[in-house]
């Protein structure tokens, strides 16, 4: 009996067909490789795409070759399973196709137009889609995620030990989805770590690696410690909360095991900003001090910069930027990016409800780089603001000198890893359009360039069909909108309002476990 024919794409908002992919960002998605484990592998036959890593997704041959096409992506990612989907039913009409991730929570009822399954549940659910489509029986005895059909690599491999967060940012998907915080048992992270193979690093994908009991995380790391002198890896690195350095003990601890470094996400060095943000966990010590002592401890500290231009001006953003190039102490941000209002979190009601909304926005310019509410500078000012961001905010002289004195004082404490990524920061701050494929756009052409401001931008060449597509098709290359004529909700999404716009409970429903336990 032949196997079922899978295909497993993650979507990504690349915003033109010549997007060449961002193979080596870092991290990368394991979705995919996630959603494949759940299956049993003698049962399927599985194939992976990552737009992310590869850039837009046009294979029309692994397209007729499927019989289910499961997509997967992050908010913005929307359009791209609506043109996916058209791709592959106008050459496959027999495909099945299932979507998941956030937004097949937020907006199940418009979802259900254009995807025959609606994924609200996690990755477990891959399993019941499957055995409705060819029968029961194909679930994983033991779920493990399938890198083995991801490409090689013995720089970088990736693993998970939670899922969810215990926290609440008003500007998170995680808190618009209020979910609880999950950890894996051991045996299952042991799993994962030894199918990798040797990597140089591992990089946990958490969204709160310190997330749940300490007991916990002190046996996490007392296994990882026993690997990594087992030379099962060369070093480790995860996303961790700030609460996790008010305790030095912890610093100490994850250098033993064999850390790397961290990301957390500090976010703002306003309290104010953070108090906005009910970002709780960064207001038990400052946020220099936290990045300080972790590099002292010989932990080199990622981090992005988010800026609310609607609850900032813009004098006081480039203050924070100064504060931070002429302070050798702390390392530069990885990203800059405008707080993005995604759908369901409180930011996003609290904007509907105070008419902060632009006209017209769409989903695709909820990018962090487009102003997609009133500023409180003039939209002149902002939009000059938004220009120099995606350029190169920070003086590239200042930022030599940052990377020098940074180098001067953490050369002999960081390890090369920690301190050659610590220092590409500053390239990272130089010239950030290396950091994404920004929009057709950037440049005057057929696409227009761009005006940075949400419902003007120009929507770029994937939104124009490459081969011919049925008219009942057409309309999954309109771009999803996410506010009208007047700034309010739009249209479209009335009948996901209650979803869109709930008040956060701390509740949830239970879901499926993957070898992983619920922590208060």
């Amino acid at each position: 009996m032949p196997k079922p024919r899978i295909l497993i794409v993650n979507c990504y908002s690349d915003n033109h067909r010549g997007a060449r992919g961002n193979p080596w960002i870092v991290p990368q998605s394991i979705a995919p490789a996630v959603l494949a484990g759940m299956l049993d592998p003698p049962r399927v036959d599985i194939r992976l795409a990552c737009e992310f890593r590869d850039g837009p997704f046009e294979d029309l041959h692994a397209l007729q070759w499927a019989e289910l096409l499961v997509l997967t992506g992050l908010n913005p990612a929307f359009d791209r399973m609506k043109q996916v989907t058209a791709y592959a039913r106008a050459v496959n009409p027999g495909i099945v196709v299932a979507m998941g991730g956030p937004l097949a929570r937020m907006l199940p009822k418009l979802s259900r137009r254009y995807f025959d399954f609606v994924c609200g549940d996690d990755v477990e659910q891959l399993v019941e889609v499957v055995d409705a489509v060819f029968g029961p029986g194909h679930a994983a005895e033991t779920p493990i995620p399938r890198h083995d059909l991801l490409p090689a690599s013995r720089i970088i491999g990736y693993a998970e030990s939670s899922r969810n967060c215990n926290f609440r940012c008003s500007f998170c998907s995680m808190t618009a989805e209020d979910r609880k915080f999950m950890a894996y048992d051991l045996a299952a992270v042991r799993r994962q770590i030894e199918a990798l193979g040797y990597r140089q690093c591992v990089m946990f994908l958490d969204q709160n690696f310190f997330g749940g009991p300490r007991a916990y995380f002190k046996a996490r790391m007392a296994l990882l410690k026993e690997l990594f002198e087992q030379r099962k890896f060369g070093g480790w690195a995860a996303l961790v909360t700030a609460d996790f350095f008010t305790d030095a003990d912890n610093l100490a601890l994850a250098r033993e095991s064999g850390c790397i470094g961290f990301f957390s996400g500090v976010e703002s060095f306003s309290r104010a900003q953070v108090s906005a943000f009910n970002k709780k966990q960064n207001l038990l010590l400052p946020q220099e001090e936290t990045i300080a002592s972790c590099l002292q401890a010989g932990l080199i500290f990622h981090y992005g910069l988010i800026f609310d231009l609607a609850d900032q001006t813009i004098d006081e953003v480039l203050a924070e930027t100064e504060f931070i190039v002429a302070n050798p102490r702390i390392t530069l941000p990885s990203f800059l990016s405008f707080a993005i209002p995604l759908l369901g979190t409180p930011l996003f009601g609290s904007r509907l409800r105070e008419g902060l909304f632009l006209p017209n926005v769409r989903l695709r310019d909820m990018d962090g780089r487009s102003l997609v509410c009133h500023p409180l500078d003039s939209i002149e000012k902002a939009v000059a603001f938004a220009t120099l961001m995606d350029k190169g905010l920070m003086s590239k002289r200042k930022l030599a000198a940052h990377a020098w004195g940074f180098w001067r004082r953490y050369g002999a404490t960081l390890s090369g890893w920690g301190l050659l990524s610590g220092l590409g920061n500053a390239w990272a701050m130089s010239y950030p359009r290396f950091g994404s494929n920004g929009r057709d756009g950037i440049r005057p052409g057929r696409d227009g360039c761009r005006s940075y401001l949400a419902g003007r931008e120009p929507l770029g060449s994937l939104y124009r069909p490459r081969i011919s597509i049925p008219e009942r098709y057409r309309a999954h290359f309109e771009p999803l909108c996410v506010t009208g004529p007047d700034g309010e909700l739009h249209d479209d999404l009335l009948d996901d309002a209650a979803r869109l716009l709930h008040p956060i409970s701390g509740e949830t429903a239970t879901i499926p476990t993957y070898n992983a336990v619920a922590v208060p």
